[in-house]
């Protein structure tokens, strides 16, 4: 299946509400459905511009997958056919992905407590970055304990303790910062893919919405509302399509992040009471940005990052 197939008009709506949970658990997966869209993000390629498509059509459904988490960890630990894996970053939910807490390495066992790791239970592996240090630990294994997170955006979050489980390890001190630029550039990707999702859709709302017998859409100052935000959002784009750095990566997925919330907080203002409901997707674009923009970082943690490599 084509990716422009799969995240068509009809089937994204459908997506966005596939990966919510809302507290308490929700409604039970769809995991057929969760198959067959993996495998078609599989199949869409690994080139990093197909990759970077696919975080954008993601972006732009809301989508939930461990799809760009198995592609950031095949560049430490290349994947066997058909595994998945997640990454495993924070300790704690303030830590910054750029500086990992370390983890306890002994004989190839290994000793950790990670916080708000997505799609735990449903991935074959957890990449586990602590210091200097990457784990590659099988989920399915006596040691591997995991609890589901509750969080705004309604997500699929875990605390993952990890005590005395088998792991293949490495040092990753050369590689892990290019790792991690590469994982933020295709975050930023499916940031700028939610931004311009909530741009369409509240541009959707403005022309249907009529207030004094005429659309809201022809209203000039909200439309440059919008036009600024797309504005924004292409110019994140632009700079997703650069060699990745640390540098790079870090304004691309700040800049991302910000587009994103303020897109989503327009699309809540705009769509009025109703864009606060269940009834709406607006709410929805809101929810997920509150989470998704500060995934590799707050926006305080990477300023910090951007001063110092401009600094150096």
């Amino acid at each position: 299946m084509m990716l422009t197939e799969l995240f068509d008009d009809d089937t994204i709506p459908l997506l966005r509400r596939l990966g919510e949970r809302p507290r308490g658990g929700g409604e039970p997966a769809d995991e057929e459905t969760r198959r067959q869209v993996l495998a078609a993000l599989v199949d869409s390629g690994r080139s990093p511009a197909e990759v970077l498509r696919a975080a954008e059509l993601m972006g732009a459904a809301l989508y939930q997958s461990p799809f760009l988490d198995t592609v950031a960890a095949a560049e430490i630990f290349p994947a066997s056919p058909g595994r998945t894996t997640g990454l495993a970053l924070r300790e704690k939910g303030t830590d910054n992905p750029a500086h990992p807490a370390p983890v306890l390495v002994r004989d190839g066992r290994v000793t950790a407590v990670r916080r708000f790791v997505a799609f735990a239970p449903d991935v074959d592996d957890l990449l586990v970055v602590g210091g200097n240090v990457a784990a590659l630990v099988a989920v399915g294994q006596p040691g591997v304990r995991i609890r589901r997170q509750d969080d705004v955006g309604r997500g699929d979050l875990y605390t993952v303790e990890i005590e005395n489980a088998v792991a293949q390890v490495r040092d990753v001190t050369a590689d892990y910062p290019a790792v991690l630029a590469r994982a933020r550039m295709r975050h930023a990707a499916y940031l700028v893919g939610a931004a311009q999702a909530a741009l369409r859709l509240t541009a959707a709302h403005l022309r249907e919405r009529r207030v004094f017998g005429e659309p809201l859409a022809r209203s000039t100052a909200l439309a440059y509302r919008l036009a600024a935000l797309h504005a924004e959002a292409e110019a994140v784009r632009a700079l997703i399509g650069t060699e990745p750095s640390p540098k790079t990566a870090a304004q691309a997925v700040l800049l991302a992040g910000a587009v994103a919330r303020q897109s989503a907080e327009e699309a809540v203002h705009l769509h009025g009471a109703r864009g606060m409901t269940e009834h709406s997707d607006a709410q929805l674009f809101y929810r997920r940005a509150a989470v998704d923009a500060q995934w590799y970082g707050t926006a305080a943690d990477l300023r910090a990052e951007l001063l110092t490599a401009l600094g150096a």
